[in-house]
């Protein structure tokens, strides 16, 4: 089942039945792929769940923690605008999803793909909506982002975080991009150190390979 509402601008579309309890997915879409997402998590996850897919995503600035340059020539810069997505997202997107549901979901796991992985990240340090963290082939190449991560506390309420890249991804020549891989190894052995239960996978391709596949493993293994 699917329908459709809107808040903020954004058009969100609802997957799932009325399952009492059943944890709700929320994702930003990149280009439109709520049902291959919807299809790939049922396929995957053997348990019920719902899935809030939410497009019209200003991409460099929402999906963006802090301001950065172009990282390569024929890039737009980020522009830093996550805390405030964050605050639409947390008072007005979400309140607006969850009065739409009949029931009240038992985890809210926030996913994300490329910037949407980063962004899945870094609200897990600026709000405790959010039970579990899927940060699929995420843009975890940001600059700051390491020290970001190892300054600051995340919320309480996080209980798994899953983080997952193609093998493929970090075989590039942009400085930036190359990092991806050793920041991502970093991350995920500093938050295991913090006693944060955390998943690394390493899947076979590159960056644009089986996106919504890689979502739905993550979050199966959220699903403690």
């Amino acid at each position: 089942m699917k329908t459709m509402l809107s808040a903020v601008g954004k058009q969100i579309e609802l997957y799932g039945g009325i399952d009492t309890g059943a944890p709700l997915v929320v994702y930003h879409a990149v280009h439109d792929e709520g049902d291959n997402l919807w299809a790939a998590l049922s396929k995957t996850i053997s348990r019920p769940v719902s899935l809030a897919v939410i497009n019209d995503i200003d991409w460099n600035n929402e999906m963006s923690p802090w301001a950065i340059p172009p990282i390569s020539a024929k890039d737009t810069p980020c522009s830093g605008g996550a805390d405030g997505y964050l605050v639409k997202l947390t008072e007005e997107i979400m309140p607006a999803i969850l009065d739409a549901l009949t029931f009240k979901p038992a985890n809210l796991i926030l996913a994300g793909y490329s910037l949407a992985g980063l962004l899945a990240l870094y609200a897990a340090y600026r709000t405790d909506m959010f039970t579990q963290i899927v940060s699929a082939s995420g843009s975890l190449w940001y600059p700051g982002l390491i020290d970001y991560v190892k300054d600051h506390s995340m919320s309480k309420h996080v209980r798994a975080v899953y983080l997952s890249l193609g093998d493929k991804e970090s075989h590039t020549r942009n400085k930036y991009l190359a990092a991806v891989e050793e920041n991502t190894i970093e991350i995920e052995e500093y938050l295991i150190s913090q006693g944060m239960h955390t998943t690394y996978e390493r899947n076979p391709g590159n960056h644009y390979q089986d996106a919504e596949l890689r979502v739905a493993k993550g979050v199966n293994a959220c699903l403690l």
